[in-house]
């Protein structure tokens, strides 16, 4: 393209590596992005102009320091298309994300670290946008995409267990539907919680997608 070839004046830098033609990385290119790829939606694409408002008003900076634990960290980050949150507790991945590693069990650190370090997050955001963000990454990922459709019709909680353990998640190490489930829910009603609602009628749980038009 003209901004690769440095004939626009808004060129791009972009760097041209030589591999073999059976490397990994070109073997698994159009896997990989066909596989964590989703549709881009009117809703999708209103809440990231939405999302975007919101970052103008961040002073965001290149400062690694306040969670170059996680950068460091020798956690291996689970494929896109499987990943799904490991934190119990959602409201404690700012925590992480801001440095406040003591406030921190040694569970909550290391799942906050794998979650971290599976998602591409800006840094030095404040937590209203922080959360904002998350939730933005959330309705990126295949797998919540799924889920978005699924649960328009309000789904019980064993119903949406067996809807995760029928897909590639399952084959995350130490899989467990229910509590994978547990905390999934969590961080949707956490980080979009004007998009999903949970209710409890004869002591099962019922989760659905609330009307956003």
């Amino acid at each position: 393209t003209a901004k690769a070839l440095g004939w626009s004046n808004s060129a791009n830098l972009e760097l041209l590596v030589k591999l073999p033609q059976n490397a990994p990385e070109i073997q698994n290119f159009e896997p990989d992005l066909f596989s964590s790829s989703v549709k881009v939606t009117e809703d999708l694409f209103n809440q990231f102009k939405s999302l975007i408002t919101q970052l103008k008003g961040e002073k965001l900076t290149i400062n690694l320091t306040h969670y170059q634990s996680v950068i460091d960290s020798s956690v291996s980050p689970i494929p896109t298309d499987a990943w799904l949150p490991t934190l119990r507790n959602p409201e404690e991945l700012y925590l992480a994300y801001s440095g406040e590693w003591d406030k921190l069990t040694s569970v909550a650190r290391q799942a906050a670290e794998s979650d971290l370090s599976s998602l591409p997050i800006i840094i030095n955001l404040s937590q209203t946008t922080f959360k904002t963000y998350i939730g933005m990454l959330l309705l990126q990922k295949p797998i919540i995409q799924q889920i978005d459709a699924f649960v328009q019709v309000p789904k019980r909680f064993g119903a949406v267990c067996d809807f995760l353990a029928s897909h590639n998640c399952a084959d995350i190490p130490n899989f467990n539907p229910q509590r994978t489930w547990q905390t999934l829910m969590r961080w949707l009603l956490y980080f979009l919680p004007h998009r999903y609602a949970v209710s409890t009628p004869r002591h099962s749980e019922v989760f659905y997608r609330i009307n956003i038009n």
